[in-house]
């Protein structure tokens, strides 16, 4: 299988040489269904794991995005793979502009421990990221980051208690309300 997904993946000729730029290419045009076949392609084959992260710095915003979706998704079956870059995407998110980027940062930060002189850094991004203007998603999964800071450090409860209590105050959707009111319902229960 894994020779099949690469021959889909790799350049015309079927040469294994000068995959960067074609792995450029080719996730550019990604679409949801083959997200699944990235994903297990990346998983068989370790060496193109950095390859598609370093991607999700390219300044095209859609490879960069296209990049974050594969690497999301492959971290989520295999957290272990994102680990030793968690600094690094803790040190970008706050200077994404992209809210689909933000999105998959969020949800990647999310599986991992938080360094702890990353903390500050984090805490402050992630209550800049509850901001109105900011998509559904990208709130959500920053209000279930500093619950899930919140709960190591009890110290910042009674802010993010009352910062959830001002967002369930907003007309949002049912997804955010429910986890609004489920990471009220633990903090009260502490």
């Amino acid at each position: 299988m894994h020779n099949l997904l690469f021959m889909t993946f790799s350049n015309q000729s079927g040469k294994k040489g000068d995959s960067g730029l074609n792995l450029r290419n080719r996730l550019e045009k990604l679409g949801a269904f083959e997200i699944y076949l990235w994903k297990e392609m990346v998983l068989q084959d370790e060496s193109l794991f950095p390859q598609i992260y370093a991607l999700m710095y390219s300044d095209q915003p859609k490879i960069a995005w296209h990049a974050a979706w594969v690497i999301d998704h492959v971290s989520e079956a295999d957290p272990a793979k994102l680990e030793p870059y968690i600094p690094e995407l803790i040190d970008r998110l706050p200077k994404l502009k992209s809210s689909s980027l933000r999105r998959h940062y969020t949800r990647m930060i999310n599986r991992h421990e938080i360094p702890e002189d990353q903390m500050g850094l984090l805490i402050d991004v992630l209550y800049n990221l509850l901001s109105p203007s900011e998509a559904i998603a990208v709130r959500a999964n920053a209000l279930e980051l500093l619950h899930k800071i919140v709960l190591k450090e009890p110290d910042l409860q009674a802010e993010l208690i009352s910062v959830t209590d001002a967002i369930l105050e907003e007309d949002l959707t049912p997804g955010l309300i429910s986890k609004g009111k489920k990471i009220l319902r633990s903090l009260r229960n502490q």
